[in-house]
């Protein structure tokens, strides 16, 4: 059996929660070829991404070699999820909620549409990390609770009302 001290139990809490308190650049740099390289991945798989988004008969029908792209697009979203992980801990909602909105305000168009969520994402985030901070000053709370709180109703929203046009 491990035994934790307080502070690294505490760690290992607000880390499981998410948290981007106390990253610097160290850390930005630490993933940056991660996120690059699964950001160009999936970039450059953009057109079979909206094709993929008929479904895999109609990718397949179009020219796409689905099993191949499948695993490209698998790596590139592997690579930004895992280097996000690595550093923030578990963030709810945030890669459930901002990409659906994001199409819902620019289009379906995978080109346009993963840059702008992954702006829009990183958006989101430092806005939920600035209430987190200030809420209960000088406590903090983890930056998962708040973008659940938000994040929640937000996709409840979107999930119904996508149902209720169908």
């Amino acid at each position: 059996m491990i035994a934790l001290s307080g502070e690294e139990l505490r760690q290992i809490v607000v880390w499981l929660m998410g948290s981007v308190s106390m990253r610097g650049w160290a850390y930005v740099y630490m993933i940056l070829p991660f996120t690059f390289i699964g950001a160009l991945i999936l970039i450059l798989n953009s057109k079979e991404l909206n094709a993929l988004s008929f479904g895999e008969e109609t990718a397949y029908q179009l020219g796409v070699d689905v099993a191949k792209r499948k695993l490209f697009i698998l790596i590139g979203a592997s690579l930004l999820t895992g280097s996000a992980v690595a550093i923030s801990g578990i963030i709810g909602f945030v890669g459930l909620v901002i990409p659906h909105i994001t199409r819902m305000l620019w289009g379906p168009n995978h080109f346009r549409l993963l840059p702008l969520a992954m702006l829009n994402g990183g958006s989101f985030l430092i806005l939920a990390d600035l209430v987190s901070r200030t809420i209960i000053a000088p406590q903090e709370l983890p930056i998962g609770v708040i973008t659940s709180i938000i994040g929640a109703p937000v996709f409840a929203f979107i999930f119904f009302n996508r149902n209720r046009k169908r």
